[in-house]
């Protein structure tokens, strides 16, 4: 780790955490009094977890502007204080269930996570979320979801409109960062003795900050998903998912992104998953497990722009890969502890010979994550 200095944000740890706990006071008072009134009771589960890991990459430069960053280059494009960092990522999710339909479960949940960086306080975000589960039959369920993430900083890039400006300045440089909603529909159905097969759409918007509101996008991704026991202890999990996105592609009134001469991030991507999860043979009565994965794909960007005038999407495609192993070990019925390893990597070209060093240097990047987490369930 290099220039490894700084001290947490505290203040949005706290509130973040003082705002779940109301969450939760409140949650339970409305349950208390349902039976008071002489109703059947829910259950409320209440999971809170604490994660703290290093990332070696945290926004994922390249070897090329990792090496920028070092020897003090590109003044105005970095605006942190060492590439790596560690993260203290609280969470905390509430679950209540109801029985709406004769015997058929309903589930509501609601959920806060933040990611807080030690030294780069300025990359920290959170994600807000909700979902309603309904079970349709004994086996089969199907769930409507939303995740929110109010502002999430990419890095900083040269503003093109700016640069017509003022020429190649530091000022030039922008920061690059969006806010995300994701609604989710799920359908799961357990077949035969313990097949789990589960489908998945989301829709997601990107609403980028004004500097680069070209990149505003809609992306739709459809995903199937089979997990199958291959003994009692063993399980294998393999999925497929496709996305589509389609970005803006200009930013200026009376435009369209056939006339801009702005960049389109538009893009299809193909991604495949394999899985597995081994429950080992109980330790002093313990239980404790390992759990692998694998994630491959392709990203194809459909720019129909030139590259002289979309270098960074025109011809793109990417090749992405990353790589988790995770070892849970079950305290209590109610603590759990996790040691786990994260790699992504991504190889970027192009379809175009003259391009393709050019991509690569900017796009090219590997990253890896190692940490503990803990996570405490109770029951009301």
């Amino acid at each position: 780790m290099r220039n490894f200095t700084g001290i947490i944000q505290i203040p949005h740890v706290c509130n973040s955490i003082a705002i779940m706990i109301l969450l939760t006071v409140f949650t339970y008072s409305g349950i208390s009094a349902q039976s008071n009134s002489g109703k059947q009771k829910p259950g409320l589960n209440i999971s809170a977890g604490l994660t703290t890991y290093y990332d070696n990459n945290i926004l994922k430069y390249s070897d090329k502007y990792i090496d920028r960053f070092l020897n003090n280059q590109d003044e105005g494009r970095f605006h942190i204080k060492t590439y790596d960092d560690m993260i203290l990522s609280p969470e905390i999710e509430l679950s209540s269930s109801y029985r709406l339909i004769g015997k058929l479960n309903t589930t509501l949940s609601a959920g806060y996570k933040l990611n807080a960086y030690i030294v780069n306080s300025n990359v920290n975000r959170s994600y807000w979320s909700l979902g309603l589960r309904q079970y349709i039959t004994r086996k089969s369920s199907i769930k409507i979801s939303w995740e929110y993430i109010p502002e999430y900083y990419v890095r900083h890039f040269r503003d093109d409109d700016w640069v017509e400006i003022y020429g190649y300045t530091p000022e030039t440089f922008k920061p690059f960062s969006f806010s995300k909603d994701n609604y989710g529909a799920e359908f799961v159905n357990t077949f035969f003795r313990n097949t789990r097969l589960k489908l998945i759409f989301d829709y997601s918007t990107y609403y980028y900050n004004s500097h680069f509101t070209e990149y505003d996008c809609n992306n739709k991704a459809f995903e199937v998903n089979l997990r199958q026991p291959l003994n009692k202890n063993i399980k294998a999990e393999v999925s497929y998912t496709y996305t589509l996105s389609k970005a803006k592609g200009y930013d200026e009134p009376g435009e369209s992104k056939q006339d801009s001469d702005d960049s389109d991030g538009s893009f299809e991507d193909d991604s495949f998953l394999v899985r597995v999860f081994w429950e080992l043979p109980e330790l002093k009565k313990h239980k404790h497990s390992l759990d692998a994965k694998i994630e491959f794909g392709n990203r194809y960007y459909t720019s129909d722009k030139s590259i002289i005038i979309d270098p960074l999407h025109a011809g793109r495609f990417d090749k992405n890969l990353r790589l988790n192993g995770t070892y849970s070990f079950d305290i209590s019925k109610s603590l759990a502890l996790a040691v786990f390893c994260n790699w992504f990597g991504r190889n970027a070209s192009s379809v175009s010979e003259e391009n393709k060093e050019y991509i690569s240097g900017e796009k090219d990047y590997q990253q890896s994550q190692i940490g503990l987490s803990i996570n405490y369930s109770l029951k009301l």
